[in-house]
């Protein structure tokens, strides 16, 4: 399969909105935020999200099919980076494909000059955490209840990669 890794622009609102909508509805577990919460946003939204981090989408034949946001943290914190909105459509899962948009975040997080990279993850996502720990990251803390999807708690892990060691 051949694929590419790029930082999403404001060109790529609607597939970003798509494929967004996608996760938030396929893997309610796995994220903070609702499907109802941005359904309804016009596409200007998704334009200011895109623009208020650095969304690396994964890119096929097909159109883009993967997403994970980096975002840098600031003042005291700017040492540190926090990945999240991590989604690849089924289809590509097991490609490498996560592998190469978590090396692309990595590699901008080197560009920073970040210390550490932080993300949070369901415990019970194993295939998810284990492609983090491939990747270096360990996990730091359990956060109990970190999530409470359809009346049911989802504990998360904190996980890091140190980028200075």
């Amino acid at each position: 399969m051949t694929f590419s890794v790029r930082p999403l622009t404001g060109a790529d609102a609607v597939a970003f909105r798509f494929v967004r909508l996608e996760a938030l509805t396929r893997h309610p577990e796995a994220y903070g935020s609702v499907v109802a919460d941005w359904q309804g946003q016009p596409l200007s939204a998704y334009v200011d999200r895109i623009e208020s981090a650095v969304i690396f989408g994964l890119f096929t034949d097909k159109g883009l099919e993967g997403l994970l946001a980096y975002t840098r943290e600031t003042g005291n914190a700017a040492h540190r980076a926090a990945l999240n909105a991590a989604y690849v459509r089924e289809t590509r899962r097991g490609s490498g494909a996560f592998a190469a948009m978590l090396e692309a975040a990595l590699d901008q997080a080197r560009a920073d000059g970040v210390a550490q990279v932080e993300l949070m993850v369901s415990v019970e996502n194993a295939a998810a955490k284990a492609a983090y720990a491939r990747a270096g990251f360990e996990v730091a803390a359990i956060w109990p209840r970190a999530l409470c999807v359809e009346g049911r708690y989802v504990d998360e892990a904190l996980m890091i990669r140190r980028m200075d060691d």
